[in-house]
């Protein structure tokens, strides 16, 4: 085993400064100077996050000599090491955002994300590095990085700092550690504290679940249904690729959200999500989502997407296949694990279509331009983005359902997109779990589109001659064609019946519609945001617009509801806002509303394709009438 030239040590003696004490120990320096750079973003998590901000006290030494240093870039910090052929850098890193996709340090618990503390030399991301995590004598770690002997007590002296020049000494628990490269030092977040474990085991291989904070869970649903999600992902792709794994989930109020790691993932919901059943649902999903990324997104990838420049963006056009398709699996999967009913998961997907095409942006940017866009678009939503994007991971799940349904369809229930993720996996999935880009990713510019075609002619029966998927890729995926829904479902034996949720008794015609959402604050009604197909965009009323009245009338947002279900399409209203504090009396002329309920209905008389197409989709194979 090759003696690790780089050891880095973060400890945490006080935990209430919201502060890790870094450390980072360098051998075998030749150069005059040597760099050490902070990652500006993190994997999974598409935009530039500028960490280095977080950033404080950096020092630099060699033999107990003071080293110069300054800074050469925001995040970049260059020490004169004089040929010292050993360096000791020392920094601290404040930590006070509770997020899967940042670090947090607190007198409950430690958790960071390895590109937020720490620093790495250019050139030397390849190299064996040395882990010791240092906590408070009560506190315990979890992470997917493997141990390299038992923790011990020390006596550290890490806090001090510039701004602390007395000396401090506490009694931590060191935790030794190792990674075969930065990349695995970076992947593997880390849980520090008193957490409880969950464990069990598939294939004989090691699960836990760090779980820290308390609401209305049930430990044992939790494990049970987790065990089921891994196991039925474990099927599709036929193994799993790691000696073992890890969930950590933080119970939090008002938070969801989720980042993947190669044998391990961060998970925080909102502590009650556990009831109701819809609400849990969407913990499973979230648990689902997540853990299909071990295959799709940490093995399978867009061809950029590793190696990683942590300095800047790395551009792809494929995140709608590495986001999408996940997404499209994530509560899918549910349902042939017996987790969720067919009847709700057609419910889910109906809510989606709604969701997708209550956003005008869908005619602008394509799922190509929104993966490319990601840094700069996904991750900063404003009053326009629904009027000017799409997320990959709505419209990516849809076009990868329909995209399902036309393999299937086209290879008579032979062929689908559960072959072609194996395929992928087969070969652009790393050779080992240990190695971090061990092959190449899908290529840009129809490496995905060429594993379709190459699974489905796997297969001698093809409905035509001509294959059907250039197209679909041109029209839904590089394009902004409308998605021909009832077509795709149409193969499954399903049809769509759109109508509207809000229709007064009696009344036989559409509702009108004005086209905007509105929101409470200080006691008034604000307009959020405005549709770029609406009456009231046409009509010239803005985002932030306080409404005041419609024809005359006080309004609030239930009122405005209500008055609006009285009105007909064609019908010219007036609204009096204050924009700007100033008064404004703007007429608009009302349209036919856009539907806003949707069912996905099973005809009741179906083709043997249909029904088998229906049938091995959701993996229902009995009383599927």
């Amino acid at each position: 085993m090759i003696t690790p030239q780089m050891t880095y040590t973060i400890a945490m003696p006080k935990p209430h400064t919201h502060l890790y004490e870094m450390q980072i120990d360098v051998l075998g320096l030749r150069e005059p100077y040597t760099d050490f750079v902070l990652p500006s973003w993190t994997p999974g998590s598409y935009t530039i996050r500028e960490y280095a901000r977080h950033v404080q006290a950096f020092t630099a030494e060699a033999n107990g000599i003071v080293l110069p240093w300054h800074k050469v870039a925001k995040d970049t910090w260059r020490v004169a090491t004089k040929s010292q052929p050993q360096i000791t850098v020392r920094y601290q890193v404040y930590a006070y955002e509770l997020t899967v996709r940042t670090s947090h340090l607190d007198g409950g618990h430690g958790y960071f994300n390895g590109a937020t503390v720490f620093m790495y030399i250019p050139g030397r991301t390849n190299e064996a590095i040395s882990l010791q995590i240092e906590t408070p004598e009560q506190w315990q770690v979890t992470t997917g990085l493997e141990p390299t002997g038992a923790p011990h007590l020390v006596v550290s002296d890490t806090s001090i700092s510039v701004a602390d020049k007395r000396p401090s000494r506490f009694t931590l628990r060191r935790w030794p550690f190792t990674a075969h490269d930065y990349d695995e030092l970076v992947d593997c977040p880390v849980e520090c504290g008193t957490q409880r474990l969950l464990t069990f085991a598939v294939d004989d291989i090691k699960h836990q679940i760090a779980l820290w904070g308390h609401g209305n869970e049930d430990e044992a649903h939790i494990v049970a249904d987790t065990r089921r999600i891994v196991e039925t992902q474990r099927d599709l792709f036929g193994g799993l690729p790691y000696k073992h794994y890890t969930f950590i989930l933080h119970l939090v109020d008002g938070r969801s959200g989720g980042l993947e790691h190669r044998n391990s993932v961060t998970n925080i919901v909102d502590r009650w999500t556990f009831q109701p059943q819809k609400s849990y649902e969407r913990f499973l999903a979230l648990q689902s989502h997540e853990f299909f990324h071990i295959w799709n997104v940490k093995r399978i990838r867009a061809e950029p997407l590793g190696p990683f420049d942590y300095r800047h963006e790395n551009y792809t056009r494929l995140l709608w296949a590495m986001e999408g398709i996940t997404s499209y699996y994530d509560e899918l999967l549910l349902v042939r694990a017996g987790l969720m009913t067919p009847e709700r998961y057609l419910e889910k997907l109906a809510d989606e279509i709604l969701n997708l095409q209550s956003q005008p942006g869908r005619h602008l940017q394509s799922l190509e331009q929104s993966s490319f866009d990601t840094w700069i678009k996904l991750y900063r939503p404003d009053e326009n983005s629904a009027n000017s994007s799409i997320s990959y991971y709505l419209k990516g799940s849809l076009v990868s359902l329909l995209l399902d349904l036309e393999i299937r369809r086209y290879t008579g229930g032979e062929r689908s997109l559960d072959d072609v993720m194996r395929y992928l996996n087969q070969t652009y999935g790393d050779a080992t779990a240990s190695a971090f880009y061990a092959t190449p990713g899908i290529p840009e510019g129809g490496g995905l589109l060429a594993a379709v075609e190459e699974v489905v002619a796997t297969t001698d029966w093809h409905a035509e001659d001509n294959s059907p998927f250039p197209e679909l890729f041109a029209r839904y995926i590089s394009g902004t064609d409308e998605l021909d829904y009832e077509h795709y479902f149409g193969y499954a034996g399903l049809r769509l019946e759109w109508g509207y949720k809000d229709v007064l008794e009696g009344n036989d015609r559409d509702p009108a519609w004005l086209g905007l959402n509105t929101k409470s604050e200080s006691g008034r009604t604000l307009v959020a945001n405005v549709r770029a197909d609406s009456p009231a965009y046409a009509a010239g009323i803005y985002a932030g617009d306080e409404l005041l009245a419609l024809d005359g009338i006080r309004i609030d947002e239930s009122r405005l509801k209500a008055r609006l279900t009285e009105r007909a399409p064609g019908h010219t209203v007036t609204i009096t806002l204050f924009r700007r504090d100033e008064l404004h009396h703007i007429a608009v002329t009302l349209a036919p509303a856009p539907h806003d309920k949707l069912q996905l209905v099973r005809e009741e008389q179906r083709e043997a394709l249909q029904e088998r197409i229906y049938r091995e989709w959701l993996g229902q194979y009995e009383n599927s009438r």
